[in-house]
């Protein structure tokens, strides 16, 4: 029997404000929202939330995740632990896209695979990008076209590293096949099939999708760069490549402290993008 759960008198947002409603759940399908829900002739058990004063939204999506652990950069007493159920939920996101990074040498596509497969059993939604920093990149099957279409959790190509020291420096060509890659073994599966960039602090920002953009007919929607707010000069070229009608993703994690007095808050820069003219 599927569970229910009545939550009454929350501010809904959907993600347009509703103003208060009771929403009606059952398993994980919203059943029923709208002003004091009952269920009548039925003898059912049903917990009810009252959330009263509070705010009820869809669960965010967090497409950069390092869900089988991270670092390692300066020593193998670096590396970072898997993450955790309660640090992805407490954060308000209910779908998350795992990476690799850095290391795709001690730590594997197969591991981060499995690990986006406990965490749906755990609740939550999953997926992964195959790959990592390195070109040629890491996959299961051999081939990132073939991740793609054969593996249901796989939905790209990525974290692929572009302007970093710690890349593979990868050519026009390299990207381009990358990307073509993604995009025809998302054709062929009906998924997104993106190609999932890291960009880093190098001068040359987001020069290579630039040309790549200019030189191939590969729609700008396959193309995700994110850490964008690294520093106030790549914030202007992802502006650029915004108005331009391409993908831009600003890091929630990247913010100044006291080591870090480049960087531009999470906030300032999607209000720079907004106030640029790039939409949402």
């Amino acid at each position: 029997m599927t569970h229910l759960t009545l939550i009454q008198n929350a501010r809904v947002y959907s993600p347009k404000d509703l103003g208060v409603k009771d929403v009606l759940l059952g398993g994980q399908q919203i059943l029923a929202i709208g002003n004091d829900l009952k269920l009548h002739g039925m003898n059912l058990e049903i917990d009810i939330v009252d959330a009263s004063g509070m705010y009820l939204f869809p669960g965010l999506i967090d497409q950069h995740v390092h869900m089988a652990g991270g670092g390692g950069e300066g020593g193998f007493q670096y590396r970072t632990p898997e993450i955790s159920l309660s640090h992805i939920t407490t954060a308000g996101v209910t779908t998350a896209v795992g990476v690799l990074g850095t290391d795709g040498v001690t730590r594997t596509t197969r591991e981060l695979l499995a690990k986006a497969h406990a965490l749906d059993f755990e609740g939550i939604s999953t997926y992964i990008y195959c790959g990592a920093y390195q070109v040629p990149t890491r996959t299961i099957t051999g081939t990132p076209r073939a991740d793609i279409v054969l593996i249901e959790k796989v939905i790209g190509v990525g974290e692929i590293a572009i302007s970093d020291t710690r890349s593979s420096h990868p050519s026009d060509d390299d990207l381009a096949e990358l990307a073509s890659e993604s995009r025809v073994g998302g054709l062929l599966s009906g998924k997104a099939g993106v190609l999932h960039l890291h960009v880093g602090d190098d001068e040359t920002k987001l020069e290579i999708l630039f040309r790549l953009l200019e030189r191939t007919q590969l729609p700008k929607s396959t193309f995700t760069p994110t850490h964008l707010n690294r520093n106030p000069d790549l914030l202007k070229d992802a502006i650029r490549y915004g108005q331009n009608g391409g993908y831009v993703d600003i890091t929630s994690g990247i913010r100044p402290d006291e080591h870090d007095h480049i960087s531009v808050k999470p906030s300032h820069a999607i209000r720079q993008l907004l106030d640029a003219g790039v939409k949402p």
